[in-house]
């Protein structure tokens, strides 16, 4: 029991009760479940009468098996108690479970006077095998510790556990006045996880523009194979996005995303003016597999996109991840603009692995779209990946319109290995096509 109401009295500052458990035997070191110490404790909560207290009964400075004594003063900010505790020995690069010296504590905590205190007695600015100080004091943003600390290193590129150099957690943290001096201290633009990505992923135009005047490899790619003008895409960015083409980004580099993609994925219709940029800088409308961007245009009902792309050379056939042609898509999410647009640019009415799009129109209830397609199709009767037909789509979906239309057009009463018309007009409670299918079997 003493231990532990040892370190609730270091807790609330009792330094009385401390000072008479001691006396009681209560171990002066003993560790908490962190492995900390009753003086860590007692400095984590601000108590230095306390502290200072356990001191004086020989309280170890370096003990503790977590966080040590100093890297709690470090975090408080208690300037008197770090240099104290340097004077009776601590030291000043221990790290804690994490890796961090006392300095990077101070510093992950924005305690400005406690790093400055550290600095002096000689911690080192290098020091700890987890965060660094100067990764510390750049996504702090504490630009006038940055300057010092670069002052103090030459390792103004080490990288963190991510790969990431102290520029580019500065940007990552928005702190462009720390990435600032340190470009002024000479920090890599092309080294770890690229600065020029994460600059464009955040939108910092200007920071983009600087970056890539230092030299930044504009069409460097990410481990996901993009490069940062894809990124900013990505994010939707498009600020970004032209300053990287004003500082000729490739329109189709990248093994990974390619940039159009990026912009379709995001939506065609938020990143329009990014896309037509794009497309006038020669961005290839067929690299790359899955979701292509007249797919995207497609989705978005933007008909004149669409009408654009065709002009360019898309494939106006081509399949996406699920089989599903542009103009599948289109009738999917009921766009009939768009979807006219395709056809006019013949696009195949029976095309794609997946979803057809008479399946897609039948489904959606768009009746003059049915007998369109039926007009320009021999396959009224083709089945879907569930053996229906789009009489069988149209009934079990209640689109009674577009149902009758394919009646007209002779669509089988009897076909389908799937789900048969009959089954699914009786399903929905549709007594009227119930009749008339009865009548034409």
């Amino acid at each position: 029991m003493l231990p532990g109401a040892c370190f609730a009295a270091a807790d609330f500052g009792l330094v009385e009760v401390v000072r008479e458990l001691l006396e009681k035997g209560a171990e002066v070191d003993a560790e908490d479940g962190k492995g900390c110490t009753a003086l860590t404790v007692a400095l984590y909560c601000g108590q230095a009468g306390t502290a200072r207290a356990l001191l004086e009964a020989g309280a170890g400075v370096n003990a503790g098996t977590g966080r040590r004594p100093v890297h709690a003063a470090a975090m408080m900010g208690t300037v008197e108690m770090v240099r104290e505790l340097v004077e009776k020995g601590a030291e000043v690069d221990a790290e804690d479970r994490e890796g961090r010296t006392a300095l990077t504590v101070a510093l992950a905590f924005g305690q400005e006077a406690a790093a400055r205190a550290l600095l002096e007695a000689g911690a080192g600015v290098n020091a700890g095998t987890g965060q660094r100080p100067l990764h510390a004091a750049a996504k702090k943003g504490m630009e006038e510790m940055v300057r010092e600390l670069v002052e103090k290193s030459t390792e103004v590129d080490a990288e963190d556990g991510e790969g990431r150099t102290a520029l580019t957690v500065a940007l990552a943290f928005g702190q462009e006045a720390a990435a600032r001096a340190l470009l002024e201290a000479g920090a890599g633009v092309n080294t770890g996880r690229r600065p020029l990505h994460v600059a464009a992923e955040k939108g910092m135009v200007e920071m983009v523009r600087e970056l890539a005047g230092k030299g930044a490899e504009v069409d460097a790619e990410d481990a996901e194979g993009r490069t940062a003008l894809t990124v900013a895409l990505v994010f939707g960015q498009e600020a970004a996005a032209r300053a990287l083409l004003e500082a000729r980004a490739g329109v189709n580099a990248g093994t990974g995303q390619r940039p159009l993609h990026a912009a379709a994925k995001k939506g065609m219709e938020e990143m329009e003016g990014a896309a037509r940029a794009l497309l006038e800088a020669g961005a290839g409308v067929n690299a790359g597999t899955g979701q292509r961007p007249l797919h995207a245009a497609a989705r978005k009902g933007m008909e004149e996109m669409v009408r654009e792309l065709v002009g360019k050379g898309a494939e106006v056939d081509a399949e996406d991840g699920e089989g599903r042609t542009a103009l599948t898509v289109a009738l999917v999410f009921g766009q009939e603009a768009a979807a006219r647009a395709l056809l006019e640019a013949r696009a195949g009415v029976n095309a794609g692995t997946g979803q057809r799009p008479l399946h897609a129109a039948a489904k959606k209830g768009m009746e003059e779209m049915v007998r369109e397609l039926v007009e320009k199709s021999t396959e009224v009767d083709a089945e879907d990946g569930e053996g229906r037909t789009a009489l069988t789509v149209a009934l079990a979906f209640g689109q009674e319109g577009a149902a009758r239309a394919l009646l007209e057009a002779g669509a089988g009463v009897n076909a389908g290995t799937g789900q048969r018309p009959l089954h699914a007009a009786a399903r929905k409670g549709m007594e009227e096509m119930v009749r008339e299918l009865v009548g034409k079997a």
